[in-house]
């Protein structure tokens, strides 16, 4: 069996992608009787270690992001998916042996002939759209969302209250989604950090995306209200700030409280949750949440939000929760965990919680689901 996973979505080693692959293919590497092909980055070089030497296809023009935006960089690139994705179904299609597309995010196979395995990661945005006003934002991701999920031959959803809610809004029988977990790299172990102090004071820990259901205009509000600047510091580890971050920050006098580490390296995000003193994670709704569980990997408790998606399934009873539409209760919430003993007694039922979700669990889970695919 032949799998082509579709790693042309990762942008970046702090992106999700790049940590589901660097935890997946070694795994699926070890099982007997499984080739892996895959659709390379055009964003980055991804890991040697990734590539199998059966791999079937190289891009043959380079990027080129020296080459000035505007009307023809944007007929170049055009010119360039074209060929590229002519030269990919020629490589992948291969009618002698039993082949399938693994799209990580929602999109479709180089040839129709090649079955789709598409993976559902949340319905965040069809579940918020009212609330946030993001259907007008979203409404090509969502057509796009819709053309993989209806077209895949199974669904790969990466947590319980994601399959539920895939199998309403789309209306997919529930018994093509499947349910497998991510889990945390082992980069992210030991949670001891010989590393130096990395800031001058203790600190909150905020990673990942910020807009929409990530909250933070809200996390902000909290930290202010709660007179955390007095003595913790908000360290956020993701993307520059937004000029409307700018401003409220200023707004709230948090100017020297709050610090953004931009897309950090593993190493570097290892460090931030080891020496952190909470991670705190106020996401309106998730479909996964890699920071939960790398942070309780880390050893840093665990401040979340309650009964938004599937943070209550991947989080348990290891997390201190809140409500994230309420800021002051957020705050008397980062409060409660500023207790060593509470703060001690979420670390080690984190440590506990982390051993539900295994990356060897993973690649056994998704190869029965590709199987499924071949025996249907």
């Amino acid at each position: 069996m032949r799998i082509i996973l579709d790693t042309s979505v990762v942008l970046g080693e702090g992106q999700s992608s790049f940590r589901y692959f660097s935890g997946l293919i070694p795994n699926l590497k070890t099982i007997p009787g499984l080739a892996l092909d895959l659709v390379p980055s055009p964003y980055m070089k991804l890991p040697d270690s990734w590539y199998s030497p059966q791999q079937s296809y190289e891009p043959l023009l380079p990027r080129a992001p020296w080459f000035p935006q505007g009307r023809i960089r944007n007929a170049l690139s055009r010119l360039k998916k074209t060929v590229e994705q002519s030269r990919q179904k020629k490589a992948f299609t291969r009618p002698d042996e039993q082949t399938l597309f693994h799209s990580f995010f929602y999109t479709l196979p180089p040839s129709t002939s090649i079955p789709l395995v598409s993976m559902a990661h949340d319905a965040t945005v069809e579940i918020l759209a009212s609330e946030l006003n993001l259907t007008h934002h979203f409404e090509k991701h969502l057509k796009t969302k819709k053309e993989s999920l209806q077209r895949a031959k199974r669904i790969i959803a990466v947590s319980e209250c994601t399959r539920q809610d895939i199998a309403k809004v789309y209306d997919i029988s529930i018994s093509r989604i499947d349910c497998v977990y991510h889990s945390v790299g082992l980069e992210f172990f030991p949670a001891h950090s010989s590393a130096p102090s990395l800031f001058q004071k203790p600190y909150f820990l905020q990673v990942g995306g910020r807009m929409h259901h990530r909250n933070f205009i809200r996390l902000l509000e909290a930290f202010a209200l709660g007179g955390f600047q007095k003595d913790f510091m908000l360290v956020c580890a993701g993307e520059p700030w937004s000029s409307e971050e700018t401003d409220l920050i200023q707004k709230w006098n948090l100017k020297n409280s709050v610090v953004l580490v931009e897309t950090p390296t593993t190493q570097k995000l290892r460090e931030l949750y080891q020496q952190a003193e909470m991670l705190v994670y106020p996401s309106l709704y998730e479909g996964f949440g890699f920071p939960l569980v790398e942070a309780m990997a880390c050893g840093a408790p665990v401040a979340t939000s309650k009964n938004s998606g599937s943070i209550p399934e991947i989080a348990g009873d290891a997390a201190l929760y809140f409500d994230p539409r309420d800021p002051s209760d957020m705050a008397k919430t980062l409060l409660e965990l500023t207790k060593k003993d509470l703060a001690a007694l979420l670390k080690q039922k984190g440590f506990e919680n982390v051993k539900r979700f295994s990356w060897d669990l993973a690649a056994e889970q998704t190869v029965a689901c590709y199987r499924r695919v071949f025996s249907e």
